[in-house]
């Protein structure tokens, strides 16, 4: 009896570590947080061009001549840095549930900011 009560809370304490993985990873995606994506746009510099954001961070699911987050209330600093950048257009891309990740360009196709918000 004691070997088969030994394994049965092995059994459940490995089905809660992949319970508890499986919820992490789960919520991650459903709020942006692609790992490989997030990594990569983190590696976006400005005076890059257009073609190697694109290239780094795929297909944008648009582009904007206006900056925007997911939401304005929280992110006023990441506004106020578009406004003063100097960006002619953004390449916007939607993660997750409703987080915006923004690439601003100039008017020659180079970075001149990122930033990444939403709720």
């Amino acid at each position: 009896m004691n070997a088969k009560k030994q394994l049965m809370r092995r059994s459940l304490a490995l089905a809660a570590v992949v319970l508890v993985v499986v919820a992490i990873i789960g919520v991650r995606v459903l709020l942006g947080f692609g790992i490989t994506f997030h990594w990569s746009f983190t590696k976006i510099q400005p005076g890059m061009l257009e073609s190697q954001v694109v290239a780094a961070l795929g297909t944008p699911c648009s582009k904007s001549a206006e900056f925007r987050l997911g939401q304005r209330e929280g992110f006023e600093k990441e506004y106020a840095r578009a406004a003063a950048s100097g960006s002619a257009y953004y390449l916007l891309w939607e993660k997750g549930m409703d987080v915006v990740y923004a690439v601003g360009f100039d008017k020659n196709g180079r970075v001149t900011m990122t930033a990444a918000g939403g709720t």
